[in-house]
């Protein structure tokens, strides 16, 4: 499964889709939540990261780090989870969160494992002088 940013990633979306793939995902960072808990999909998907981070494992990297450590947030009136917005990052110095928001969007939505499919069996009475036959 393909997830993809709305605000700059649409034009790839539908090429993709043209060209037959039909596990792409366009994502807009300011829908509505799928939970009650967080005020829009951008806060959705930094809370299901959050959770995943406390048992998961990431690269270590410098700029995953600034990202990850970033933003600020603030409960809405509706007692909502509700993420800093980049231009008030922008304000404190902060940089466009280009890799945070690219491990967030893995949790757009809930990807079931697949099965993987046996290799073929070249049968028992193979009498190949090589393995790559």
């Amino acid at each position: 499964m393909m997830f993809v940013d709305s605000a700059f990633g649409a034009p790839y979306v539908e090429r993709l889709r043209a060209m037959g793939f039909e596990n792409i995902m366009e994502v807009n960072f300011g829908s509505p939540s799928h939970d009650r808990h967080q005020a829009n999909m951008r806060a959705y998907m930094w809370s299901r990261m959050k959770e995943w981070l406390l048992k998961g494992a990431i690269p270590s990297d410098n700029i995953l780090e600034t990202d990850l450590t970033g933003p600020g947030y603030h409960l809405n009136k509706s007692e909502q989870l509700v993420l800093e917005g980049k231009s008030d990052m922008v304000k404190r110095g902060i940089a466009s969160l280009d890799y945070a928001d690219a491990l967030a969007l893995t949790f757009a939505a809930f990807v079931p494992p697949t099965t993987p499919q046996a290799a073929p069996e070249l049968g028992r009475g193979y009498a190949g002088g090589s393995w790559m036959g």
